[in-house]
């Protein structure tokens, strides 16, 4: 018999009665999507993985205000954002490199330019390619997770798209 899955709010609420295994579910859950978007960001991997731990850790410290987040993935989106604004430097987007190709990837020669071009865009229109392209999120659901409208969203994505295809159609032409 199929194991029936627990909703967030389910594990929130077990979280904030100090059921430490409602945690290690929901980072189960969404630690990969962040950690993907943390690399996409720029920061090195090492420095992502400290992020998002520090992240999941926000959770516990809302002690049984935790119960009050109403959805899980949005939260730990904004509060990643958030500890990236306040960081005082950013490195170079090394990172890009560890992020997973689309099922479509492109040559490695290309995938290159691609990468190269990626870290090149504005970090706001850098993160909606991410979640648009590599987690396959809708506009709506982009806007969700960063907490702003879904046309905010989509206008990002077109600029970004417009600014790949220039910066490719010169390499191309280069």
């Amino acid at each position: 018999m199929a194991e029936r899955r627990v909703s967030d709010s389910t594990l929130l609420a077990r979280l904030a009665g100090a059921d430490a295994s409602a945690l290690g579910e929901l980072y189960d859950r969404h630690a990969t999507g962040l950690f993907r978007w943390l690399l996409a960001s720029g920061l090195p991997r090492a420095e992502a993985e400290d992020l998002l731990s520090e992240c999941f850790l926000t959770l516990v410290d809302r002690g049984e205000r935790v119960a009050e987040i109403e959805d899980v993935a949005a939260y730990l989106f904004a509060v990643a954002r958030h500890m990236l604004a306040r960081r005082a430097r950013r490195p170079e987007p090394e990172s890009l490199d560890l992020v997973e190709e689309p099922a479509t990837s492109p040559a490695p020669a290309d995938a290159l330019a691609v990468r190269e071009a990626l870290a090149d865009l504005p970090p706001e229109q850098r993160e909606v390619v991410v979640l648009k392209v590599w987690q396959g999120h809708t506009f709506a659901e982009i806007g969700a997770l960063l907490g702003i409208s879904p046309n905010t969203a989509s206008s990002r994505y077109r600029y970004a798209l417009e600014k790949l295809r220039a910066a490719l159609g010169e390499i191309d032409d280069g």
